[in-house]
């Protein structure tokens, strides 16, 4: 089985994780597909944001805030644009917005399990920032090659601790073995020792890449909103919602049997003895009809003479 190592000639350096994904996609022919996960506010986002500035130094490849997507549509206008190069970075933030699990039969989803599972020759990385794992697609989420789960945040430090983990599945077992990285290094007096690597501190990103992602998160956020609008106000008007009112003329009510009219004409006029002479005196069956007939929508004051 398979386990993360970054070997070091001297020292141990920071940062082993963004070392170890560089050295799959520049020198080993793979791509690294990568899940960060945790609440709203918990740094997910600004840590692969990070992480990418920081492989970006180590592989010379360009990483800019065109590389952020926010949809599987913008995430296929990018790969398939021709600036993307041998060891570039797709951060996709927030993806259950547009391949959530519960849409798993639909083309969107169909179309991005497809694309993760195939596109290993291209050599490029992809971060997924999305509260739970849970919320993407089954089939997608046993290609994720790491997980790394946001713990805390350190105000004073500015860094964000993660908690990576390597991913391994197996037919045989429902959830991935989770494996911490090993690193292995000689230390002053050049002994050789390794270690795991249980945790993560992450730095916060650039001033500069901050403010570039925040604007492109509010042009994303305000854009959803709308549509989200749009379509409450598609079912409001078809009279789907919950909130909204039909008016009385567009209820199409079922028609009264003749006995059913008959009850509510004597009832709305207080003539109960003719109603009770109509149904035979059963008074379960005069209160059956009663019922039947307010529950297709008629009210009592429809049937009242004058």
């Amino acid at each position: 089985m398979a386990v993360p190592i970054v070997i070091y000639k001297g020292n141990s350096k920071p940062h082993s994780w963004c070392r170890w994904m560089a050295g799959r996609v520049m020198r080993k022919n793979n791509n690294n597909l990568v899940s960060y996960v945790g609440p709203t506010g918990s740094g997910k986002t600004w840590a692969a944001i990070a992480s990418a500035e920081k492989m970006s130094s180590i592989t010379g490849v360009p990483f800019t805030v065109d590389n952020i997507v926010f949809s599987l549509t913008e995430a296929m206008r990018l790969i398939n644009g021709g600036t993307l190069k041998r060891g570039s970075i797709i951060i996709f933030d927030e993806p259950q917005a547009s391949i959530s699990a519960k849409d798993f039969q639909q083309v969107a989803n169909k179309v991005f399990n497809l694309l993760v599972s195939t596109f290993r020759h291209r050599n490029i990385s992809m971060f997924f920032c999305t509260p739970f794992e849970s919320l993407l697609d089954k089939s997608t989420r046993r290609l994720f090659h790491a997980r790394f789960e946001t713990m805390s945040i350190d105000p004073i430090k500015k860094t964000c601790k993660l908690k990576p983990r390597f991913l391994e599945y197996s037919d045989f077992k429902a959830e991935p073995y989770r494996k911490q990285m090993i690193v292995r290094y000689k230390d002053a007096e050049g002994i050789s020792k390794s270690s795991k690597l249980f945790y993560w501190d992450v730095p916060k990103p650039s001033d500069t890449m901050i403010e570039l992602y925040e604007e492109k998160k509010l042009a994303f956020t305000t854009n959803l909103n709308k549509n989200i609008m749009s379509k409450l106000e598609e079912f409001e008007e078809a009279g789907k919602s919950m909130t909204s009112v039909k008016k009385e003329e567009e209820v199409k009510r079922k028609p009264l049997t003749k006995i059913q009219e008959e009850v509510m004409i004597c009832l709305a006029n207080n003539t109960f003895p003719e109603a009770v002479k109509i149904m035979g005196k059963s008074l379960s069956a005069l209160s059956q009809n009663k019922q039947l007939a307010l529950k297709k929508g008629y009210k009592m004051e429809e049937f009242r003479n004058g």
